[in-house]
């Protein structure tokens, strides 16, 4: 007995017909009446009457018949249950990103989805608070941003990535270009665009500190928006330089980057994986991680 048959049988008794059984089937009128007559050998009962006019179940063939239907539905769902769990042990991750490494992120999702084709990424771009949230709430598996070992919340597993400096970012028209480093006696009545980050402005503020001309006129997440004020509005930003080496050439080449002077020990930049404390990592988290430390740890540093 098998599936087919059950499936032969149930048609043939729907319509009355092994013809018509065989026209849904797709088979010959002898194939399905050869499988029915097999499946009577194997009970050892009479499943049909069989006229000139078509074919009825008998007492013996409705009593299979129900248990047939059952069979088969018991089949369905088992099948439908069986697609459900292979479709929910389809691994997939969601990652929380700052905007400056998109394009880095991209790039090591795709080359992860070569090697695993099923794999399902999930990508929220945020500010460092947004990453955050993401994360601990449970929305996002691992999270990319740029921080201090200050900020360091007991609450993340922090993994770095790659370490850096924060610079001055300015147009190539900017007097400040000529500098070697930049200190707070040497700006004056600068205007500052800032990167929504805790780190940027406590940098941003020593900075401003030796002189009340200088101001700071737009903070936000949005990386164009101070891309556009930096090359034609003539106002300076900082950064850490590993995000101005990741930008693309065209970028760069609209920039100079000058050093910070004396910024103190905890002026050093991080970009890391944060995770949920004391939570394994799936093994797609830490593939994915190897491939986008690889691709930031080759990315050429800016030419001035």
């Amino acid at each position: 007995m098998n599936i087919s048959q059950l499936q032969y049988l149930i048609s043939a008794a729907q319509f009355g017909s092994f013809t018509k059984a065989a026209s849904v089937h797709h088979l010959t009128v002898p194939t399905i009446s050869q499988s029915i007559r097999q499946l009577e050998e194997e009970l050892d009962t009479v499943l049909f009457h069989r006229t000139k006019k078509g074919v009825a179940p008998t007492a013996e063939g409705e009593l299979v018949l129900k248990y047939a239907m059952a069979i088969l539905k018991n089949i369905d769902s088992m099948q439908h249950e069986l697609l459900t769990l292979k479709e929910n042990h389809i691994e997939s991750i969601t990652i929380a990103t700052i905007p400056g490494f998109v394009p880095q992120v991209v790039q090591a999702t795709l080359e992860l989805m070569q090697e695993h084709p099923e794999l399902k990424v999930q990508m929220i771009e945020g500010d460092t608070q947004t990453v955050l949230n993401q994360v601990q709430d449970g929305y996002a598996d691992m999270g990319l941003l740029s921080y201090s070992k200050s900020q360091q919340n007991p609450s993340f597993e922090w993994v770095p990535i790659v370490e850096g400096s924060a610079v001055i970012i300015m147009n190539t028209s900017s007097p400040l270009r000529y500098l070697k480093t930049i200190t707070p006696q040497t700006l004056k009545n600068e205007v500052f665009v800032l990167y929504k980050d805790e780190h940027i402005e406590n940098i941003a503020h020593y900075l401003m500190s030796a002189s009340d001309g200088n101001r700071i006129s737009l903070i936000t997440n949005n990386t164009d928006a101070l891309g556009q004020m930096v090359f034609k509005g003539n106002a300076i930003t900082i950064a850490p330089d590993f995000i101005v080496n990741a930008l693309s050439s065209t970028y760069k080449e609209q920039l100079v980057t000058v050093p910070i002077e004396q910024l103190g020990s905890d002026s050093k930049a991080i970009l890391g994986r944060i995770t949920r404390i004391a939570e394994p990592i799936p093994k797609m988290i830490q593939e994915f991680t190897a491939k986008l430390t690889d691709l930031v740890n080759h990315i050429s540093p800016q030419k001035e």
